[in-house]
């Protein structure tokens, strides 16, 4: 009994690291095909999760993938981060041993885009402004002048707002201040955003989302 105790716990260790081996390659092949698919300047780190990983390979489903993209340049003002993260990935085991995955549907997307303050403060530099954490979600706006060899400066607080392709502070009195986003891969869709300490935090879906590894 004790020795066929041992040859299943033998047998149970090979195949976990059996497991893990093939989530680390499939972590890499999903790396460069997405890199390709969205045309990224660097390969995005990938991680599948869900255990075990060689059940949903089997099946065909991948219950829950992350990829993040990092120093992203495509917007007006750099990207710190995008992390995308995919619920419901399809990929059918014969397509990948035939060699033919044309596409991959994802059921659900969502996104996390991170903008730090300094990069923030970069784009709005030839405008005089200034952004950091207001507190509550809210973002502080310094402005500042000079005159008459001195440096006026004044600040207020706002909400952010999406207005399409768009992540507004908004003031107040008509003082809206526009930070544009639109070329965002993976058909990234503003929702909302809020102030950090870490910098302003944008939550985006990509509903409806499909991946051509081969395109």
């Amino acid at each position: 009994m004790r020795r066929t105790f041992i040859v299943v716990a033998i047998i149970i260790g090979l195949l976990v690291v059996a497991d893990r081996v093939a989530v680390v390659a499939a972590d890499r092949v999903v790396a460069q095909r997405i890199q390709t698919d969205q045309g990224l300047p660097q390969r995005p780190d990938v991680s599948i999760g869900g255990f075990p990983f060689l059940t949903q390979a089997i099946g065909g489903r991948y219950d829950s993938v992350t990829l993040t993209v990092h120093d992203l340049h495509r917007t007006a003002v750099a990207v710190h981060s995008l992390t995308v993260h995919l619920t419901g990935v399809h990929v059918p085991l014969s397509s990948v041993f035939a060699g033919h995955v044309s596409s991959v549907p994802v059921d659900k997307a969502t996104a996390t885009v991170l903008l730090t303050y300094d990069d923030l403060n970069a784009y709005f530099g030839g405008r005089h402004l200034t952004v950091s954490n207001g507190g509550d979600g809210e973002v502080k706006v310094t402005a500042s002048a000079s005159l008459a060899g001195h440096t006026l400066a004044a600040s207020g607080r706002g909400r952010l707002d999406v207005r399409g392709t768009d992540l507004v502070v908004v003031i107040g009195n008509g003082l809206d201040i526009t930070i544009p986003l639109g070329g965002l891969p993976f058909r990234v869709a503003l929702v909302g955003g809020k102030a950090t300490n870490q910098g302003v935090v944008v939550a985006a879906t990509a509903n409806g989302l499909v991946l051509h590894p081969h395109r």
